[in-house]
């Protein structure tokens, strides 16, 4: 049997579960592609420090081995995400794509010569030992590795021994000017891969003018003319010239993003649920909807020990949920969360149950000694819905912010939901459900204790909206099971190309 495949997903630089949890549904497939009784892939995740939790809790709930590679460990110390509350964009640093840049080099001094300081040195060394087969020294395994104990340690090194210098890298669409950086490196730089192949994984559902290569047109708006000139003289020649570093390059920012536009782009949703007006290129794929099994739940963060028991306790239940990035928009998130939990106190709300999923960091600002309300950090989002659909829980509803990825899990369960959007594209996908027939948008001034039944009565009698969730329901069903994404990344993996694959 020939050598496995090594296929890579860095879904995003930031801790956003939107970005990341597609991947590990594909990735928990891949992995059980078998023949002759042996795995065909080793897959593998990269990522910031605080994004290797969401690998380890899919580990731990479901059984896999995902081996995770910590990246920018200076750039983005462990506990980054949770002490930065900014807009994306003030996240992201520049020091960061140039500890990749820096990585073209396979000697400290070069780096230096380049400007790199000791922590993009060690970023960059960091990167190679894992993106090339030019093994270094532990001093440059990712810091974490060193407060390890030796049975950790030698299971880290079996896992970086497996998944080094992969074939496939499928990064995310936020992370389009990192994946440009990769691919001229795997041309150019030493000891890369140029036989490595690469795809983009968009997990929401983007206007067609917005593709990946005008996405490092606007990633590059952050840097000066000196530092766009040291990046484009440093990843794209065949050989560096060290005295010509901060003079034009010989190749223009157009020659740096052309490869972006024939990389092939996996959008995890129907093509059914996006604007029918939408027309993407040939190589922007719309795949299954990649419904993903439970993450384990962080310790103390559910105040419920038998969610199934908890569950079957209550008949009619309304789960409230505003995402896993609720802090981009904390100050409507309060409000529509204490809103809910007066409004459950009304008297046409006896018989209800209210959760709320707060997120581990809002869910200290609220409170209620309301019998009736259950207030979380976090709560398994797909056993709630998977419950809600059941006859028992008939008059059960979900009340969402209205992220792609709740969306599709309230889709998938066929769970009558109502849409609050709160920020970013949620009003977009709230406008795509009316297209698709469902009218369960509202608005935040209509949580009051007289009109939330109202509305959830809407959402529950409107039976044309209702038959269209189901419909709906159904292709999403029938989409999840042909895992049509994940055998196209396997025949990439495989193939180096997807010509010949059965759509």
């Amino acid at each position: 049997m020939a050598d496995k495949k090594k296929i890579l997903f860095w879904p995003d630089v930031y801790k956003e579960q939107g970005h990341w949890l597609p991947t590990l549904a594909w990735a928990d497939y891949l992995s059980s592609l078998e023949e002759d009784g042996e795995k065909l892939y080793s897959i593998a995740f990269m990522g910031i420090m605080d994004c290797k939790q969401i690998v380890d809790d899919y580990n731990a709930a479901n059984g896999t081995d995902f081996f995770y590679y910590p990246i920018f460990t200076k750039t983005y110390p462990e506990g980054y995400t949770a002490q930065v509350q900014a807009t994306t964009n003030e996240r992201w640093k520049s020091d960061h794509i140039m500890s990749l840049v820096y990585a073209r080099f396979d000697d400290e001094d070069n780096m230096k010569d380049a400007g790199a300081n000791e922590s993009q040195v060690f970023e960059a060394l960091s990167l190679r030992n894992f993106l090339t087969n030019d093994e270094t020294d532990d001093d440059y395994y990712p810091d974490f590795y060193k407060g390890l104990d030796e049975s950790a340690k030698d299971a880290f090194e079996n896992g970086l021994d497996k998944c080094r210098n992969p074939d496939l890298i499928v990064s995310g669409f936020f992370t389009s000017m990192e994946t440009a950086i990769l691919y001229h490196l795997s041309q150019n730089g030493d000891d890369f891969n140029e036989d490595m192949k690469f795809a983009i994984s968009t997990t929401y559902l983007r206007h067609p003018s917005e593709d990946p290569a005008t996405r490092v047109l606007q990633n590059l708006n952050g840097f000066n003319d000196y530092q766009q000139r040291m990046l484009l003289n440093i990843v794209m020649p065949e050989d560096v010239d060290m005295d010509e570093l901060e003079k034009e390059p010989e190749k223009s920012v157009e020659d740096f993003i052309l490869p972006l536009t024939n990389l092939d782009e996996f959008i995890p949703c129907p093509k059914v649920f996006d604007y029918s007006h939408y027309e993407h290129g040939p190589k922007v794929h719309y795949v299954e909807p990649c419904i993903n099994k439970e993450l384990a739940l962080p310790n103390g963060e559910s105040p419920i020990d038998n969610w199934e028991d908890f569950l079957a306790e209550h008949d009619k239940i309304v789960f409230v949920t505003a995402g896993s990035q609720i802090l981009d928009y904390k100050d409507k998130a309060v409000i529509l969360f204490q809103s809910i939990i007066d409004a459950m106190q009304a008297s046409d709300m006896n018989g209800y149950h209210l959760i709320i999923c707060a997120g581990s960091t809002l869910v200290q600002e609220l409170s209620s000694d309301y019998e009736n309300v259950t207030i979380c950090g976090w709560a398994p989002q797909h056993t709630i819905l998977s419950a809600l659909a059941e006859s028992k829980h008939n008059g059960s509803c979900a009340i969402i912010h209205g992220g792609l990825a709740t969306i599709k899990e309230c889709v998938y369960y066929d769970v009558p939901f109502l849409v609050l959007p709160l920020g970013k594209d949620q009003m977009d996908n709230a406008l795509r459900l009316e297209d698709c027939g469902i009218n369960n948008r509202f608005h935040l001034e209509y949580i009051k204790p007289k009109c939330l039944r109202y509305f959830i009565n809407q959402i529950l009698q409107d039976y044309k909206s209702r038959l269209n969730l189901k419909k709906l329901s159904g292709v999403f069903h029938k989409s999840e099971e042909s895992h049509i994404g994940a055998n196209a990344i396997a025949h990439l993996a495989t193939n180096g190309t997807l010509d010949g694959f059965e759509w």
